[in-house]
């Protein structure tokens, strides 16, 4: 085994033994029973979790991935689910690795860096499959641009973009993406046409008019799921949502006092020096790309795992032209090279990789057997336990709406949970009126004869409730509290 094929080995190797995660998601419980649902009852159009808004109509968006997440369930539990998608996760970066120039070595750090950047969102959750297919889009579009690939590879996106509108609205960045580039293909093959200038890709533009027809075909192939054309205005509705925007942490913008966003400026910083420093000028795509997904990632920490996959071709590609005055960024331009290797060494570097296979296979067991313990510190297990022991579960319940999914998974009805785009704006800032300890905080506990309080224990509103009066605990661990009318 030579060197280079070590490296990307034991690359492959971190990326999977960094998607190795405990089934934390918040969401994760809810796909999973919905998944459930639909292959007992059918595709459900309307809430069927909640005591709250029953009457409210559900786009069921990613009915393929809750189908998927609960087979691999079914089949495997929890532990299933975590290597499934690691095993997505890595890959999502393998197809990123293999569009980047300038391999093993530039691109692997900087797929890395992306890895790194995009890993706030990584876990089970539908979310993953719209990383992985805009890893693809990318991998078959930058692999044409470059020659590697005939423009009929083009002809799978369509049928991709209808595979990804069934897995997750997130379809809409695939038709972008696209729009994008027969853009600004377009724009550089009238330059070229007029002779305002050259570019490096201009013998790729000549397929620009193949690029518009595939741009339309993928965004009508979208319509082939159970919404049909509701699921091209869906997408709109969620991204101008005001209470989303402000109720979900993960539409933030990025707090950089935070650590975990660090990697993302850090990869914003440097490709934006390999733009400027590049003896290659970007192309009209690679700055609309770039640019684009940066301003996205800035505006909304969901949106920086997306940069991250899309802007690390473009940043790998100009890294490697860096020029400064007379110095020059070496690179090995000739990656599949095969150097001669000693027996020693071939040996060593088997045995070398035979023992990282070993470690991260044990780091998968370690992370697998504490994924029960990681799940009952985040989650109410025995506070649900109670509930259900003492008859209350029964009963309609107040709940955490970052537990609401967990309570769905153990069979209660609840008040709220992560389908914020089945209970609307109204209702979210409805429920928050308790939450953010308002003048008018009783409204939701009286408007639907709430039973019982769950939240998480350093939860303010129970200051509010011993001080109403009104309100007893009935249930306390280091989790969880629970509390009943007086």
């Amino acid at each position: 085994m030579t060197t280079r094929r070590l490296f990307t080995a034991l690359f492959l190797l971190a990326l999977f033994a960094m998607a190795v995660r405990e089934t934390l998601d918040p969401d994760m419980w809810w796909h999973l029973r919905t998944g459930e649902t639909i292959l007992q009852h059918g595709i459900p159009q309307q809430d069927v979790f909640s005591f709250t808004v029953s009457d409210h109509a559900w786009v069921t968006h990613e009915w393929l991935s809750q189908v998927v997440m609960w087979l691999v369930y079914r089949t495997s539990g929890l532990p299933g689910l975590i290597l499934v998608f690691a095993l997505l996760i890595t890959l999502t970066f393998w197809l990123v690795y293999r569009v980047c120039a300038a391999r093993p070595y530039l691109a692997a750090f900087i797929t890395l860096l992306a890895a790194i950047a995009s890993a706030i969102v990584w876990g089970a959750r539908p979310q993953i499959f719209n990383l992985l297919l805009t890893a693809v889009f990318i991998h078959i579009v930058e692999r044409v641009r470059a020659g590697e690939l005939t423009p009929r590879w083009l002809w799978l996106l369509p049928p991709l973009t209808a595979l990804w509108a069934n897995l997750h609205s997130g379809y809409l960045l695939g038709v972008v993406l696209l729009a994008i580039y027969t853009v600004a293909f377009s724009i550089e093959q009238l330059a070229v046409s007029k002779k305002l200038f050259s570019i490096q890709h201009s013998a790729f533009t000549i397929h620009y008019s193949l690029f518009i027809i595939i741009t339309i075909l993928s965004f009508l192939a979208a319509a082939l799921n159970p919404n049909g054309v509701k699921l091209w205005l869906y997408p709109f509705e969620t991204l101008t949502s005001p209470a989303m925007q402000v109720f979900i942490q993960e539409w933030h913008s990025p707090d950089f006092h935070a650590k975990i966003f660090y990697p993302f400026g850090l990869m914003v910083a440097l490709g934006v020096l390999s733009l400027i420093l590049s003896r290659q000028r970007p192309s009209l795509s690679d700055l609309l790309l770039f640019g684009g997904t940066a301003a996205a990632g800035l505006i909304s920490a969901r949106n920086i795992p997306l940069f991250a996959i899309i802007a690390a071709p473009i940043f790998a590609r100009h890294a490697a032209q860096v020029e400064i005055g007379d110095w020059r960024l070496e690179i090995d331009d000739q990656p599949n090279r095969q150097s001669p290797i000693s027996k020693f060494n071939a040996i060593f570097n088997t045995v070398l990789l035979a023992l990282a296979v070993l470690g991260v296979a044990l780091y998968a067991v370690v992370k697998i057997d504490g994924n029960e313990e990681a799940i009952a510190q985040r989650y109410p297990l025995t506070a649900v336990d109670y509930l259900q022991s003492s008859g209350l579960a029964e009963g309609r319940g107040y709940n955490s709406y970052n537990w609401g999914g967990y309570l769905i998974w153990r069979g209660l009805p609840v008040f709220i949970d992560g389908r914020a785009d089945v209970y609307g704006d109204d209702f979210m800032v409805y429920y928050r009126r308790t939450m953010d300890l308002r003048e008018n905080w009783r409204d939701p506990l009286r408007d639907y004869d709430v039973d019982y309080i769950i939240m998480e224990r350093g939860s303010d509103l129970f200051t509010l409730l011993d001080a109403s009066g009104e309100w007893r605990e009935v249930y306390a661990d280091d989790v969880a509290r629970i509390y009943i009318p007086k």
